[in-house]
């Protein structure tokens, strides 16, 4: 089959005009109906099962560490205003804390790379509350 480009408004009307008052529609020819109908699957429903839970696999992974990262980001905006109000929370330092022992690998370059600088920026703060707590024993 082959693709002109668009002529213009007289190109058109005269092939109506030429092959008009037919009135038959598009029809495919009887041998390319029945291959197509007898085209098989090329997969097994197997192979594919096992592709799909190896991506759910790695999309879990990757969305608990995201929501993980998520909350240091919360717990870190918290202790931010607490800090601002005069009054630091040990809760929030502790709940950073345990935040931080979840980590594992996503398999994303770029997404381990920014949970880990979350991950520095939650350890500096837990780190900098200890030494102040330790300073003022």
């Amino acid at each position: 089959m082959k693709i002109e480009p668009p002529r213009g408004t007289n190109a058109s009307s005269a092939s109506r005009r030429a092959g008009g008052a037919s009135g038959e529609g598009f029809t495919l020819p009887a041998g390319e109906v029945r291959a197509a109908a007898a085209a098989a699957p090329t997969s097994s429903v197997a192979a594919v099962s096992g592709l799909l839970a190896l991506q759910f696999e790695g999309g879990s992974r990757r969305q608990r560490q995201t929501r993980r990262a998520a909350a240091a980001l919360d717990t870190l905006d918290r202790l931010q205003a607490s800090l601002l109000d005069g009054a630091a929370s040990a809760e929030d330092v502790t709940l950073l804390a345990g935040q931080l022992a979840d980590r594992e690998p996503t398999g994303d370059a770029g997404l381990d790379a920014v949970i880990r600088e979350i991950d520095v920026r939650a350890a500096v703060e837990i780190a900098k509350r200890e030494r102040s707590g330790a300073g003022r024993a």
